[in-house]
């Protein structure tokens, strides 16, 4: 009986190519982390994987849609504290000027809050103008000073502004993204703009006041007053958005950490076992490249 010598090289060969390519595998596990790299690899368990991976991505987006949402409303509540600021520090201009009788620093001071106003307005973050509704390209309100408000032809002409917002948080879930310019602040342009236009009707603000001068500085301060209220109750509103938002991006980071749990738990590779894989794949590899080495070098003078 005789034995092939090529079968026996082409069946040492095979063995020593099959202990590369489980080696090969072992290492790529190691260097990735994952058990396969193809969607086939895990059989019944792609479907699960491709769900997980899904609901990672949809949570991830929103998670960063509600952080957005809530920096949005963050920074709408420190333009309308500084609106709400100015109102008060006016009102309490009025109430100094009644007392003292003196009225000189009234449009000054005015001029002063009249510009806090139009900037907390105006502001933007990432380019978008926070309070320019779902147009947020342009500066909502055309004004910078006390006298742009009081040339006005209209209050309703400063406005340039989009339908109020809505903003998504969640699969299914919009919550209010806050008020328009106009909302916030056309009762307070149009006493400012009264009060910018006072003196041609009223006469100067200089010196004491007079009586007409007097009723109109207390019918404004009574308006303030209603505006600050006003603006407290938009600052709750506010309050209870930001609630809705902080919530949402928690709901999403907890169902993005649990898709993520799951994608693992069926992807990530056992590093240890893998280890000792490859430790025994390598050990494999030797033996099958000193046995085919031996089985190349079989000759009769071996045995002559």
């Amino acid at each position: 009986m005789r034995v092939s010598d090529l079968g026996l090289q082409q069946l040492l060969l095979q063995g020593f190519q099959r202990a590369q390519d489980a080696a090969q595998a072992h290492q790529v596990q190691l260097s990735t982390g994952k058990k396969s790299q193809t969607y086939g690899g895990y059989g019944a368990d792609a479907l699960r994987l491709v769900s997980a991976e899904g609901v990672v991505t949809r949570a991830s987006a929103f998670e960063n849609a509600s952080q957005i949402a809530l920096t949005r409303l963050e920074l709408q509540e420190a333009s309308v504290t500084t609106i709400a600021e100015a109102v008060g520090d006016s009102r309490a201009g009025f109430i100094r000027t009644l007392a003292t009788g003196a009225s000189e620093l009234l449009l000054p001071e005015l001029e002063a809050a009249a510009q806090r106003i139009l900037s907390a307005l105006n502001v933007q973050a990432g380019g978008v103008y926070l309070f320019g509704g779902d147009d947020g390209t342009a500066p909502p309100v055309g004004a910078a000073t006390l006298g742009d408000i009081g040339a006005a032809a209209s209050i309703d002409a400063l406005f340039t502004e989009g339908a109020r917002v809505s903003l998504a948080v969640e699969e299914g879930v919009n919550i209010d993204g806050g008020p328009t310019a106009s909302e916030i602040a056309r009762d307070v342009l149009t006493e400012l703009q009264e009060l910018a236009n006072a003196e041609s009707t009223l006469g100067p603000f200089q010196g004491a006041l007079t009586a007409a001068q007097r009723d109109f500085i207390v019918e404004k301060s009574e308006r303030f007053a209603e505006i600050a209220d006003d603006l407290n109750q938009a600052l709750g509103l506010n309050a209870v958005a930001q609630g809705q938002a902080a919530d949402a991006a928690d709901r999403n980071r907890q169902r993005r950490d649990m898709a993520e749990i799951v994608a693992a738990d069926i992807e990530d590779v056992d590093i240890a076992e893998a280890l000792i894989r490859l430790n025994q794949d390598q050990l494999a590899i030797e033996a099958a490249a000193r046995t085919l080495t031996q089985a190349t070098e079989l000759s009769l003078l071996n045995f002559l």
